[in-house]
């Protein structure tokens, strides 16, 4: 299996989470009181499966695909269906909301609920999410404005999507990176960097040769800014091209930025 979790998962529904979610929330805010904001996030999360028979911490997920593997850890999970990530953070930022929806998609469950206990008053807010696998595995694709080249040829470009067709989209995009990554043979390097013809500093890069950077995004829509952008960059190095992948919902986009 590309996608697997070293325990018993048990779906629930929304009125199951929420009663799930009620307890949690009130052994948490018991914590909170007592011991106050300042500790750590194991420290929490260590005094709350010590208070919870039907927690499980750190639980191990395995993403592979052919000889890439790399595992997250689901920070809490109550009663073998309902996920926590535990912050302790000055505020909840999309990316906390990112991280936790990430796990949702990797175990297929819908619900889950987002703490922080560094603040006053404890931050929480729920993440759900309807998106099945089969969602997740029908998208397009688009390289009508890509072009071959070392690292990034046919086999590596239908190598990409197949991996998309297994994992589906919306995932985390360091999970997206290393892959593409590892499959196209692409290593961070250094590229110089030129202005009004002098070479004024260094700049790190993925490359997959060293004319060639790579570059992986998820944004929902192509944004011509970014695009420019990229058009900046490599008139300003010593690269002659950027290959650019765009993972959004629907669409996985090559581009070829020369």
């Amino acid at each position: 299996m590309p996608i697997s979790i070293e325990t018993e998962l048990v779906p629930c529904s929304q009125q199951e989470f929420a009663s799930i979610a009620y307890n949690v929330m009130g052994e948490i805010f018991s914590i909170h009181k007592t011991m106050g904001r300042l500790f750590d996030e194991k420290v929490y999360k260590n005094a709350l499966t010590a208070r919870l028979d039907a927690a499980q911490s750190e639980v191990p997920i395995h993403v592979t695909f052919g000889d890439f593997k790399k595992t997250y850890f689901l920070d809490l999970l109550i009663a073998k269906g309902g996920i926590f990530e535990l912050k302790t953070v000055n505020l909840l930022n999309a990316r906390h909301r990112s991280q936790l929806l990430n796990d949702l998609l990797l175990t297929g469950l819908q619900h889950g609920k987002l703490v922080n206990l560094r603040t006053e008053c404890v931050e929480h807010e729920f993440v759900n999410t309807n998106l099945t696998h089969a969602d997740r595995i029908k998208f397009d694709v688009d390289c009508s404005a890509w072009n071959e080249t070392e690292g990034l040829g046919h086999s590596e470009k239908a190598l990409i999507s197949d991996i998309l067709k297994d994992w589906g989209t919306g995932l985390d995009i360091t999970l997206y990176q290393d892959a593409i990554h590892h499959f196209c043979n692409a290593h961070e390097g250094c590229v110089t960097v030129r202005l009004n013809g002098k070479n004024i500093s260094n700049q790190t890069v993925n490359q997959c040769t060293p004319q060639t950077a790579l570059v992986v995004t998820t944004f929902e829509k192509l944004s011509e800014q970014y695009q420019k952008n990229l058009f900046r960059f490599i008139n300003s190095t010593v690269l002659n091209t950027i290959q650019w992948i765009n993972i959004s919902a629907n669409t996985l986009t090559y581009k070829t930025i020369k």
